[in-house]
C-alpha cells in the first residue's frame, strides 16, 4: 500500500479577488454532466489526442487576485472545459507565482476524447467512479508477489489556497488510486470478489482523507498554524489510516473471507456517508 502527502506552502496577502478568466472555444461539444472527470495532463506530460480539439483557455491575472492558487485555478478552468464538452485539459504554460504575481497563471488546451480512461495515470476517488480491472495498468513483480492476486496503491493529502491574512483558510482534500503501480494477476481478472476487494481498500482512502478534512476544519487553523499543526493531524490521521488497511485486511484474509468482506465493505459504506459533508 503506497500512500502520499500533498502540502502547498502557504503565502500571505492582503487583498481578494478572483483570476482572470478567458476562453477562444473553436468547436464546443456536448457539455459534461457534473460527476463527469476531465483529466488534467501537466506541461511536461505527453498527451496525444484522439479526439476533437474544443479550444484554448486560460487563467490570468487581474492585478490583484488572490483566489488563484493552484488548486482554485485548476478547478475553475476544469468547470470551464465541462461546459465545453472537454474531457481532457492539457497545460502548455504554467506560470508560479513571482515578485510581478501571486497567482498561478495556466493556459491550457482542452479536447474531448472518446475513452478517457485509457489516459488516466490515477484516479480520484468520486462516487460515480468505481474501479474496473482495466484501471489496473501496473505490472506484477513475479518472484516477490507470487501468492499475491492484485495491489491496490492508494494515499491521501491535503491542500491549501494562498490566503489573504486573517482569512479562513480553504481546505482541499483527495483520495488517489495509482493506476501505474496497482495491478492484478492476469488469471485473477474477471474475479468481481476481489475487485470488490480492492474497491473497499479505495473507498477506506476516502474515509480517512474526509476524517483528514474533518479534523483540519475543526481545528480552525490559521495561515500561521496550519504548515505546524496541519502536518501533526495528517500523521495522526494517516497512522489511524495504515492501521485500518491492515485490520481490513487481517479480518477479511485479503478477502478470501466471503463474510467479514460483506460487512467491511457495508462498514466503509456507511461510515462515507456519515462523512459526506466533508467530501
Amino acid at each position: 500500500m503506497k500512500h502520499f502527502f500533498l502540502l502547498t506552502i502557504l503565502t500571505i496577502i492582503i487583498v481578494s479577488c478572483s483570476p482572470n478568466i478567458r476562453s477562444k472555444i473553436t468547436s464546443k461539444q456536448p457539455l459534461l454532466a457534473d460527476n463527469e472527470p476531465v483529466l488534467v495532463f501537466q506541461k511536461d506530460e505527453p498527451f496525444d489526442n484522439n479526439g476533437i480539439k474544443i479550444g484554448t483557455i486560460r487563467a490570468g491575472d487581474y492585478g490583484m487576485s488572490t483566489n488563484c492558487s493552484y488548486n482554485e485555478v485548476i478547478r475553475t478552468l476544469i468547470q470551464l472545459a465541462k461546459q465545453n464538452g472537454a474531457n481532457i485539459l492539457k497545460i502548455t504554460e504554467h506560470k508560479t507565482p513571482d515578485m510581478w504575481s501571486t497567482c498561478d497563471r495556466i493556459t491550457a488546451q482542452i479536447y474531448r476524447v472518446p475513452d478517457f480512461r485509457k489516459y488516466e495515470k490515477e484516479i480520484i476517488w468520486s462516487p460515480n467512479r468505481k474501479l474496473t480491472w482495466d484501471d489496473f495498468k501496473g505490472s506484477p513483480k513475479p518472484i516477490s508477489n507470487s501468492n499475491v492476486a492484485a495491489t491496490t496503491y492508494c494515499g491521501f493529502g491535503f491542500e491549501t489556497n494562498r490566503v489573504a491574512l486573517f482569512k479562513k483558510i480553504k481546505i482541499y482534500t483527495k483520495a488517489v488510486f495509482d493506476c501505474k503501480l496497482s495491478w492484478v494477476a492476469q488469471d485473477q481478472v474477471g474475479r468481481q470478489d476481489l475487485l470488490e476487494h480492492e474497491q473497499t481498500h479505495f473507498d477506506l482512502c476516502e474515509v480517512y482523507s474526509r476524517i483528514l478534512r474533518k479534523r483540519i476544519e475543526e481545528k480552525k487553523l490559521t495561515v500561521f498554524s496550519i504548515e505546524n499543526e496541519g502536518n501533526a493531524i495528517f500523521k495522526e490521521v494517516y497512522d489511524s489510516y495504515l492501521n485500518r488497511q491492515e485490520l481490513y485486511e487481517k479480518e477479511t484474509n485479503f478477502g478470501l473471507n466471503r463474510q467479514k468482506q460483506i460487512e467491511w465493505t457495508k462498514k466503509v459504506e456507511k461510515e462515507l456517508a456519515d462523512l459526506n459533508a466533508f467530501l
